[in-house]
């Protein structure tokens, strides 16, 4: 049985996810508990395929509901990757969302924000994209470019990581309501 007030469960300590996932929630839920984790994803530092970065998830929402499922009922995982066309490279996130009751999944992406040529050249396997950002974009602070992400300093904060994620959870929680009925009126 779900508890009267849902506890919500992000797979992550990073500023721009939590924001992202309390908001959504506060959007969605009359009431909750929020907690979040820093859980190991177990793939690349960026991920480049949908595969990989919902595979991430899943391996995160793992971790959480092996040590917290009696109490939880929703855990959320998001994941940024970077997809690679033959037209440019693309950053963008997923958001995963299982309700344990239902022990059902939920998905969302969100847009893409297209990489400029520059960034796209040096990308690598497991080499954190926001190092490259830094690197070209040393005047943003640290703090700030974890907040606003790659997405937000290439839009000019047009499209920032909160954005990107607000975003996926949106389309995965959309999945939620119809599914489930659940909705704050």
């Amino acid at each position: 049985m779900q508890n009267k007030t849902p506890l919500v469960v992000l797979c992550s300590k990073n500023s721009a996810k939590i924001s992202a996932a309390y908001n959504i929630c506060s959007n969605v839920l009359k009431e909750f508990k929020f907690s979040y984790y820093d859980v190991p994803s177990g793939v690349s530092e960026t991920p480049d395929t949908d595969e990989e970065a919902i595979q991430g998830c899943y391996s995160r929402i793992n971790f959480v509901e092996e040590k917290f499922s009696t109490n939880v009922d929703f855990i959320i995982a998001l994941e940024g990757l970077i997809e690679k066309t033959s037209f440019g490279s693309f950053v963008y996130g997923w958001a995963v969302i299982k309700d344990i009751k239902r022990k059902e999944f939920f998905y969302g992406c969100s847009g893409k924000v297209m990489l400029p040529n520059e960034v796209s050249i040096k990308l690598e396997k497991n080499q954190k994209l926001s190092e490259i950002i830094r690197e070209l974009y040393p005047h943003y602070p640290k703090d700030e470019l974890d907040r606003i992400g790659t997405n937000g300093v290439l839009t000019q904060k047009l499209y920032t990581r909160i954005d990107e994620f607000e975003t996926a959870m949106k389309c995965a929680f959309g999945s939620v309501i119809s599914s489930t009925g659940l909705y704050n009126d």
